[in-house]
């Protein structure tokens, strides 16, 4: 089976096998967890780059860039769940508190995953899908709060290279997403942050890999696929992304489509996962 995915309001799972591709950044408003099971390929996490090996555990918090860079011709096969703070509150008000002190690790090894029964977690949602019992969903969602509790035990245990956006990185983000459906420059950012200009987007650039430009560019488009699935008419979309006319919303939006129009893309992805 090279394509398996399940989607409600609070969480999602994912499987997929495929040939190398060129992928974009990416960024969510929600938790995700991603199991490298095969391929050769560099995982990045706000700037911060790690070696991906068959069987190693990527988790990024809310509003973290993150892609992954192909470094070899080797099939690609990951698992990954997404969840929302709310999902986790649900079963423990601090449960999400501690999953994200310890989700700041961003990368755990395959020898951790394996030693804390990560990597059979996903085995397991993937079989309870595919066999459908009457019951597959509540499975679903015990095994993916098992994954949580999992990693929240390795909480106190040093990551491979711990990594966080430093505050002035943080702020920016803050602000970016606070504003970016509206007309938004570098002038207006830097003075709401007390920042310098261009030492700002040295050190975005620096701490994210992408530029404040681009950063903003990527969360419109995040949104315009929010709105898609709430229905919005895409000159509505581009209103409310922030565009003043439909011209430069297309242009952007095939940058981090993958050349791919608005309507080609929310065809291809009509089921892909959307929690904001």
């Amino acid at each position: 089976m090279g394509k398996l995915s399940i989607r409600r309001e609070h969480f999602m799972y994912s499987y997929n096998k495929f040939e190398p591709q060129n992928l974009t950044f990416q960024m969510h408003h929600y938790y995700e967890v991603l199991y490298f099971a095969a391929g050769k390929a560099n995982y990045i996490i706000d700037g911060k780059e790690y070696e991906a090996n068959p069987g190693d555990v990527f988790i990024t918090r809310p509003e973290e860039l993150h892609s992954i860079v192909f470094t070899g011709d080797e099939e690609y096969e990951r698992h990954f769940v997404q969840f929302d703070s709310e999902f986790a509150a649900s079963i423990s008000p601090t449960l999400i508190e501690r999953f994200d002190n310890a989700a700041r690790r961003q990368k755990i090894s395959a020898a951790d995953a394996k030693k804390n029964g990560i990597d059979k977690l996903f085995l397991n949602i993937r079989d309870c899908i595919i066999k459908k019992t009457v019951e597959f969903e509540a499975v679903m969602q015990t095994y993916i709060i098992q994954i949580i509790a999992a990693i929240c035990s390795l909480e106190s245990k040093s990551a491979e290279s711990p990594a966080s956006a430093s505050k002035k990185t943080r702020e920016i983000k803050k602000y970016i997403n606070r504003n970016f459906t509206r007309n938004l420059t570098l002038d207006e950012i830097a003075e709401n942050v007390f920042f310098n200009k261009y030492y700002m987007c040295h050190i975005f650039k620096a701490e994210t890999g992408m530029t404040v430009k681009e950063y903003i560019e990527l969360s419109r488009f995040m949104y315009a696929r929010k709105l898609h699935f709430q229905g919005k008419k895409m000159s509505e979309i581009a209103s409310l992304c922030g565009y003043g006319d439909y011209s430069l919303f297309y242009k952007n939006f095939i940058k981090y489509s993958g050349g791919k129009s608005p309507k080609e893309f929310f065809v291809m992805n009509s089921s892909d996962d959307v929690l904001e």
